[in-house]
């Protein structure tokens, strides 16, 4: 499984009709809306990827669907009620190419492919799972109830690890970029903002607060990460540079 994300612009036509320069002002108008497109395409050969339910755009090729099933349709079903990811979200295998909802201006996302490997399990805001290859196991974390209240993001996060022996990929999106930094042991990362949109297992997370009565350093609340691992963070989301 590949992916490209892709900007999509008018045609020539489009941008005669409207009376614009498509040299000069290719990428603003002051009076006018240009409308960008971003749209991502996943590239199938001999492979399969489970997408969002409602996300598909279209698909081409020599292509198969189904749904993601694990062998316990209880869990499956849990997994939708919690979670953004559904139970009977769509699996395309074969060879060809699928693309998803495009985006407009305005609403376009960061991509990160992050490699899951062999007994390594992630864990992800509920908001920011895009789509996977088709050889994985999705599940879900239950939250506690200051971490509800310090992120915003419900009551439950996405895990997802590949299938014994195997590697898999799994594709983010956040509003500003991201990217993976190691968590060494005896390090510990804390931020005031929702800096981390995933780790792997072996990483302890909480929501605590950091002095009383504006003694031992009367920052508030803070997350606060500790052991060793993986993190997923999107340091630009939390400066206002998305």
């Amino acid at each position: 499984m590949r992916h490209e994300v892709k900007v999509l612009e008018p045609t020539d036509l489009w941008y005669l009709q409207n009376n614009i320069n498509k040299e000069t002002n290719k990428w603003f108008h002051p009076t006018k809306n240009i409308p960008f497109v971003q749209q991502v395409e996943i590239q199938l050969e001999n492979s399969g990827t489970i997408i969002q339910k409602g996300s598909l755009h279209r698909c081409m090729g020599q292509l198969t669907y189904g749904v993601y099933k694990t062998d316990n349709r209880l869990k499956d079903l849990w997994i939708a009620l919690s979670t953004e990811t559904d139970y009977n979200a769509p699996v395309y295998r074969g060879t060809g190419k699928v693309y998803l909802e495009p985006k407009s201006k305005g609403h376009f996302l960061h991509y990160t492919s992050i490699d899951l490997l062999e007994n390594e399990q992630w864990e992800f805001d509920d908001n920011i799972f895009q789509f996977c290859s088709d050889n994985v196991v999705i599940g879900t974390r239950r939250l506690k109830f200051r971490q509800v209240v310090g992120s915003g993001d419900g009551g439950w996060r996405v895990t997802l690890r590949a299938l014994p022996n195997q590697r898999a990929t799994v594709v983010v999106g956040t509003i500003a970029p991201a990217r993976i930094v190691e968590l060494r042991r005896g390090e510990i990362a804390i931020a005031d903002y929702d800096l981390v949109k995933g780790f792997t297992k072996g990483i302890a997370e909480d929501y605590r607060k950091l002095g009383h009565f504006g003694k031992g350093g009367g920052e508030g609340y803070v997350w606060m990460y500790e052991g060793e691992g993986k993190l997923l963070i999107s340091e630009n989301e939390g400066i206002g540079l998305g």
